[in-house]
């Protein structure tokens, strides 16, 4: 056990050769392989970051000019809409005005009707008024013109014409 605890300088001496020439052999024929493609993965690396930025870029001006014809999109909705109720109300108001125009000239007929029938009537009762009267002058005058006998023939003959 004692000769494991005390190093040997051969095996030493040995060891640290094989050590250099592992070193030596690496370098030689690995240290350069290894070198390029640690440095062909950094460069890599550098590449897909700047891509990735360039891409962040333009990710975000796309964004930007969406937002902006979005914007724009909601303003031109705006104004369609306001332009549609002006419309509604101009449709609505020059309605109301038509209905009223309407209104006014079926009430003007209507008085034009009720006039004319009053009209009619009253030219009826004026036909009826001489009728009457015309009757009752001829019967007046058939009989003798005392007073008391026209007026009993007056109201004989308004009986007569109110049973017909």
């Amino acid at each position: 056990m004692e000769d494991l605890l005390n190093p040997d300088v051969g095996v030493t001496i040995l060891t640290i050769c094989n050590f250099l020439l592992l070193v030596y052999l690496l370098k030689k024929f690995a240290w350069n392989g290894i070198i390029g493609a640690l440095e062909k993965r950094e460069t890599q690396i550098a590449t897909d970051k700047q891509q990735a930025q360039q891409a962040r870029e333009e990710a975000q001006q796309l964004k930007a000019s969406l937002d902006e014809k979005l914007n724009r999109v909601a303003e031109e909705a705006a104004q369609k809409m306001a332009q549609a109720v002006k419309t509604g109300e101009a449709q609505r108001d020059q309605l109301i005005a038509a209905a009223k125009e309407e209104t006014q000239r079926m009430l003007e007929q209507a008085r034009e009707r009720i006039e004319a029938e009053k009209n009619h009537a009253l030219a009826d009762i004026r036909g009826e008024i001489v009728r009457t009267a015309i009757l009752a002058a001829k019967k007046v005058a058939q009989e003798e013109l005392n007073d008391a006998n026209a007026h009993a023939t007056v109201e004989r003959v308004l009986n007569e014409l109110k049973k017909k």
